[in-house]
């Protein structure tokens, strides 16, 4: 199941080395897809303000990132 066990300690891991460009791309693709700050920072074990000052929480969840 994805957010349990191996696969969510792989999944944090792989995200916290990655660029900081390519963390928050991840976030806003997140938002953008319908989850709120606080489920991406409590997955991503960060705090909500983190999440929202590293992503566009204004721009709309319309928007497609593949097209920026």
């Amino acid at each position: 199941m994805f957010g349990f066990g191996i696969h969510k300690e792989v999944t944090i891991s792989m995200f916290k080395k990655m660029p900081r460009r390519d963390q928050d791309m991840v976030m806003q693709d997140l938002y953008d897809k319908g989850y709120n700050g606080k489920e991406i920072a409590k997955f991503f074990q960060l705090s909500e303000a983190s999440v929202y000052n590293r992503i566009n929480a204004h721009r709309g969840r319309t928007e497609n990132l593949s097209r920026t």
